[in-house]
C-alpha cells in the first residue's frame, strides 16, 4: 500500500480547468557536428493538462533572456522535453498561441511533470 496518494486524475478534470493543447516533438540526429531534421522528425499529438500563468515564485525557472509576458507553467501526466543531446524543445499550442518548453521538472514518482514554457 503506498503512502502516496494519487491525484493525477485531478490533471485531468475540467472542473479543475483541465484543458487539451497539442504538443509538436521534433527529434534530430547529429551528423557532422550538426544537427539535422530529417523528414517525419516532427509529430504533433494532443494532451490534456491545466496551464496557468507562473506564481511569482515560478518566474525563477524562466532564462532571464526568455522573461516576458506569456509564461505558462502546464501540469500534466504527458512528459514535455527540453533541448537535449537529440531533441529540440517541444512546443505547445494553446488558444491558438505557440508556447516554447524551458524547464520540465519531473515528478514521476507521482505520474506527472510540470514544465515552464514561454509565448514564442
Amino acid at each position: 500500500m503506498s503512502l502516496m496518494p494519487d491525484v493525477t486524475h485531478l490533471l485531468s478534470d475540467p472542473d479543475l480547468g483541465a484543458q487539451t493543447f497539442a504538443v509538436t516533438r521534433k527529434t534530430g540526429t547529429w551528423v557532422g557536428g550538426r544537427l539535422t531534421f530529417p523528414d517525419g522528425s516532427e509529430e504533433t499529438f494532443n494532451a490534456v493538462g491545466i496551464i496557468q500563468p507562473p506564481s511569482p515564485d515560478h518566474l525563477q525557472y524562466f532564462p532571464e533572456g526568455e522573461r516576458r509576458e506569456g509564461e505558462k507553467v502546464i501540469y500534466t501526466k504527458t512528459i514535455l522535453h527540453m533541448s537535449d543531446k537529440g531533441n529540440v524543445s517541444d512546443v505547445i499550442t494553446w488558444h491558438g498561441e505557440a508556447y516554447k518548453i524551458v524547464r520540465v521538472d519531473r515528478w514521476d514518482d507521482w505520474g506527472y511533470c510540470a514544465a515552464y514554457a514561454v509565448k514564442r
